[in-house]
């Protein structure tokens, strides 16, 4: 299809196109009065209007996602990716179905792909065996196709020159293989639309700053969301519907429509074309060489990766499911606990069995959502270690390390304990406390969740352990 993705015209009498094929015009219908006569473009018109509400209405309202079957395979017997039958639709409301199962030739696909860019960074052969693996994705995107050929005038009353043209527009679909996982479409914390309500259930992370302080937008979720569950357990529905409704305005004000690539002008819908849909990471295909090319010898399809729109019919009775326990915790990251009691406030905890120390090295691990990584201090640290001489002595920490990937705190000491018995205070009190990326305090032990910590005082960890038993037991 010619153009990027649909305009809207100011003031003249263009209609938008995704190619001359299928004029989209959602917001221009045809005005029919006795004795009209009616011509190739009011025929365009009263097309492009009907088509254009549909999926103005589908683009915006359901987003891309499959809706049933697509399903990918690898079978090795006719060395081929199979895709089956199956529908779908992407952000600019179009249906993409396939009618027929499709096949992809393995063997002639990596020949003719073997030299690019692309797959020869991710390749990986065997220089015995001659074996190549890698990994790659499937898309499927919109096409339109001009079908059956009429007989035509060439110019308007001129019946001397009759040609053919085509007088249909066949709505179907391609199918791409390409080196590589397939881009998310879960995507970054932020990239969502609703990225309020995300967060607000806590389904996102907050998005932080250059300097790893949450934005203020997001902060202002994060209190809202800890006055409800601090809330009686019977008073908490209703405050999430106050919320949802104040942060769902604040989201929905920000929603834009894309921008065509040409210029600045702006489509009116949520993507421009071709907005492909993943449907299957293929992982570690192999290839083997054979006398007559490649023959596949092993691999599998992850289906999971792909957006999928479940049915109306099948949330309302979702609906009627077991409550889930409200937390505050953020995907891939350890689900935090619940608060103990209706005081406390939400704050991260240490878990006790994830203490190791090996050398001058002790590491622990944060439940509970991410730590403010610039909390993360050797003043919020106390450690000592004791010796049957000189009683306890103070051990001098050279530096702390966070990684809020996997939520593990790491302390390097100047020298390695020297006494067996070593005593860990992480604060949760006090002028430096741990603090939560919702800037609430460390709340203490997960063991000890029975007690409460505050908005503004939380409480200490503490653990004392043998410094030689941990570092060989763990």
């Amino acid at each position: 299809m010619a153009n990027p993705a649909l305009e809207q015209t100011n003031g003249d009498d263009k209609v938008a196109t995704f190619g001359e094929m299928l004029p989209v015009d959602p917001f221009r219908s045809l005005y029919v009065h006795f004795g009209m006569l009616l011509g190739v473009e009011d025929f365009r018109t009263l097309d492009a209007y009907h088509r254009g509400k549909m999926w103005f209405h589908t683009g915006w309202l359901h987003r891309q996602g499959v809706i049933w079957g697509l399903k990918v395979s690898i079978d090795q017997d006719s060395n081929e990716i199979r895709v089956e039958p199956g529908m779908a639709v992407d952000e600019l409301g179009r249906e993409l179905y396939l009618a027929q199962p499709a096949c992809l030739n393995l063997n002639a696909w990596y020949e003719e792909h073997k030299e690019d860019a692309e797959l020869l960074e991710i390749v990986e052969i065997d220089e015995e065996t001659g074996e190549v693996k890698f990994d790659a994705h499937v898309l499927i995107k919109f096409k339109a196709c001009l079908n059956r050929q009429v007989p035509a005038l060439t110019e308007p009353c001129d019946g001397s020159n009759a040609t053919t043209a085509y007088s249909r527009v066949v709505e179907t679909v391609d199918l791409i293989m390409l080196p590589g996982k397939a881009p998310t479409w879960r995507a970054e914390p932020g990239q969502l639309p609703f990225h309020r309500l995300r967060l607000l259930f806590a389904l996102e992370p907050p998005l932080a700053d250059d300097e790893d302080v949450i934005i203020d937008d997001d902060q202002a979720v994060i209190d809202a969301r800890n006055d409800v569950l601090a809330l009686p357990t019977a008073d908490q529905p209703a405050a999430y519907l106050q919320w949802l409704r104040h942060f769902a305005a604040l989201d929905e004000i920000e929603m834009t429509p894309a921008k065509v690539n040409q210029g600045e002008s702006f489509s009116i819908f949520p993507a421009v074309d071709p907005n492909p849909i993943p449907l299957a990471d293929l992982l570690q295909l192999r290839l083997l060489p054979d006398t007559s090319g490649w023959l596949v010898d092993g691999g599998a399809a992850d289906n999971t990766i792909r957006p999928v729109h479940i049915p109306t019919a099948t949330i309302q009775e979702l609906l009627c499911g077991p409550i889930m326990a409200a937390v505050g915790g953020s995907p891939g990251e350890p689900a935090p606990l619940p608060p103990a009691t209706e005081a406390d406030a939400g704050g991260p905890r240490i878990d006790p069995e994830s203490v190791t120390i090996i050398g001058e090295f002790i590491q622990f691990n944060i439940d509970g959502g991410p730590l403010m990584k610039a909390s993360v201090d050797v003043r919020g640290i106390s450690i000592t270690a004791f010796d049957t001489h000189d009683g306890w002595v103070t051990a001098d920490i050279k530096k702390v390390k966070y990684d809020a990937s996997s939520g593990q705190v790491e302390v390097e000491l100047r020298d390695a304990p020297g006494g067996n018995l070593v005593r860990l205070i992480v604060k949760g009190t006090g002028a430096y406390p741990f603090l939560g990326r919702n800037r609430i305090p460390l709340a203490g032990s997960t063991e000890t969740p029975d007690i409460p910590g505050s908005k503004i005082d939380g409480n200490d960890f503490v653990t004392m352990f043998e410094s030689q038993e941990l570092s060989h037991d763990r």
